[in-house]
C-alpha cells in the first residue's frame, strides 16, 4: 500500500500557505519590527519613555493596519473589489495609493520627533518607499506585496546586525526563514508567478538599503 505525497498545490500544502500568509501578510510587518525597536532594543528604549513609545508605535499601527486594513475592507463592501486578497493588479490601484499615503505620514511623523532611534526613521521611510516600489511596479506586473515586505525586513535585519553591535544575532536567520516560507506560501496558493516573488524580494532589498543612506 503506497501512501502519496502531498504535492505543492494540494488542500494539505494549500493550507498551512494559507496561515503563513496571513501571519506574514504585509500589514503586519513594518508594525512589528517598529514594537521591537521600541520595547525591545536594549538602548532604544532608554531614548523615549515608555509612554511616549506607546504613543509612537499606536501611530504606526494605525497608518500601517489599521487605517490600509480598513480602506480595504469598505472597497470590498462598497463593490470596487471582489474581496479583501486583491487579487488583480486593477484591485489593488486604490489600496496601494491610500497606504502610500499612511506609510509616508507614518514616515514623516517619526522623523519630526524628538528622541526617536534614528534606525526606526530609516525602517518607517523604507516602508514607505516599498509602498511607491509597489504602486508604480503594479502598472506592469502583480508583484509580490508580501515578499517585498519580507525582503525589506530581511535586508534591514541584514544593515542593523552590521551597524548596531546590540542587534540580536538570531534575528537574522529568523527573518530569512520567515521569508523563505512567505515566499513558498505564495507559490502554493498559486498568487503569484516566481519572477514576482523574486521580484519583490529585490524591491523591499534596495527600498530598504536607499531608506537607510538617506535618513542615515
Amino acid at each position: 500500500m503506497s501512501v502519496s505525497t502531498p504535492t505543492l498545490h494540494s488542500p494539505a500544502v494549500r493550507f498551512p500557505a494559507q496561515v503563513l500568509s496571513f501571519i506574514f501578510h504585509p500589514l503586519f510587518i513594518p508594525g512589528a519590527v517598529t514594537a521591537w525597536l521600541l520595547f525591545q532594543h536594549p538602548i532604544y528604549t532608554l531614548l523615549l519613555e515608555e509612554p511616549n513609545r506607546v504613543r509612537l508605535l499606536a501611530m504606526v499601527l494605525l497608518n500601517t493596519i489599521l487605517f490600509p486594513g480598513l480602506i480595504v475592507v469598505l472597497l470590498w463592501r462598497l463593490g470596487f473589489t471582489n474581496g479583501v486578497q486583491l487579487t488583480t493588479q486593477r484591485e489593488r490601484i486604490i489600496p496601494l495609493i491610500v497606504s502610500l499615503i499612511f506609510y509616508f505620514w507614518a514616515w514623516y511623523v517619526s522623523r519630526n520627533l524628538e528622541n526617536v532611534p534614528t534606525p526606526l526613521v530609516q525602517w518607517l521611510l523604507g516602508v514607505f518607499l516599498c509602498s511607491c516600489a509597489a504602486m508604480f511596479t503594479n502598472i506592469y506586473f502583480k508583484i509580490s506585496l508580501h515578499t517585498l515586505g519580507m525582503g525589506g525586513m530581511v535586508t534591514f535585519s541584514m544593515l542593523m546586525m552590521a551597524s548596531d553591535p546590540f542587534w540580536p544575532v538570531w534575528i537574522l536567520p529568523v527573518a530569512v526563514v520567515a521569508a523563505g516560507l512567505t515566499g513558498t506560501a505564495r507559490l502554493a496558493r498559486e498568487a503569484h508567478e516566481p519572477g514576482e516573488i523574486y521580484g519583490g524580494y529585490l524591491a523591499g532589498a534596495m527600498c530598504q538599503v536607499a531608506a537607510w543612506y538617506i535618513a542615515g
